[in-house]
């Protein structure tokens, strides 16, 4: 998912974030702590994208098929839809009027996050919610096993779009689990998939705002110059820029630390 989208997930997906949310990043999860305007920092925000659905599925590993059976009359109809899995940790993620919500101008932002540091109201651990994917009817599965399957009854009338199971969600009834580590089911939609940004220090040249991926070199440095606090290098300048955070840059941390003196 983080891959073919770009996003963070947000788990449970049934949390809800919003642009300005500020937290914590800590074993794969945010954890909300306060927001931009509860801090008094002002931010803008860009046009909502146009309206798209979203798919993915674990390649050759996700099945989905259905089996229709027609009830008394034909608004009565019904079918069996099944999702099945041949690998433990196999996803299947549809997600239907997807709304893209962002942050402007992220530049002036970087500014007042940078003068709310120096006043020492801005710790170098928060992460700011900077885009945020707002969906219409929902489904998140996840395989815990191989073999794994959800079976649902849903309305054959759900079955005609291009993402039955979501579509589904709101009329479906399970009639078997096996093997599931987790299924969300959202007929009122959710916010699944977020990006946020965090500020950090950099060992040399001018302030700037700097985006990462996975790909970053992980020694240190990125391509840009940024320090990783978790690093043993000495810094040389107090210098912060505003980098977009990925689960990558999390790996190996135990919790949200807090330190004023950074």
């Amino acid at each position: 998912m983080h891959k073919k989208y770009a996003y963070l997930a947000c788990w449970l997906p049934s949390n809800r974030v919003a642009l300005g949310d500020v937290g914590v990043l800590a074993q794969h999860r945010f954890r909300k702590l306060t927001t931009l305007a509860d801090l008094g920092i002002p931010f803008t925000r860009d046009a909502d994208s146009p309206i798209a659905d979203l798919t993915y599925s674990s390649t050759d590993y996700v099945a989905v098929s259905s089996a229709a059976r027609v009830g008394a009359v034909e608004a009565d109809a019904v079918s069996n839809l099944s999702v099945t899995f041949s690998r433990s940790g196999a996803t299947l993620f549809q997600a239907s009027h997807c709304v893209v919500e962002r942050i402007g101008n992220l530049p002036a932002l970087e500014a007042a996050l940078r003068t709310a540091h120096e006043q020492r109201t801005w710790r170098l651990e928060y992460v700011v919610v900077t885009e945020v994917v707002r969906t219409g009817p929902t489904a998140i599965l996840v395989a815990e096993q191989r073999d794994a399957a959800l079976d649902l009854q849903v309305s054959t009338s759900d079955l005609a779009g291009l993402l039955p199971v979501a579509a589904a969600t709101a009329k479906s009834v399970i009639t078997g689990r096996r093997g599931i580590a987790a299924d969300v089911l959202a007929p009122d939609g959710c916010t699944p998939l977020f990006n946020a940004m965090q500020l950090r220090k950099r060992l040399l040249g001018q302030d700037k705002l700097v985006f990462r991926s996975d790909d970053d070199d992980d020694d240190g440095y990125d391509v840009e110059g940024y320090i990783d606090d978790s690093a043993d290098i000495p810094r040389v300048q107090d210098e912060t820029e505003m980098v977009r955070v990925t689960w990558a840059d999390l790996a190996g941390d135990d919790t949200g630390r807090f330190d004023m003196d950074q």
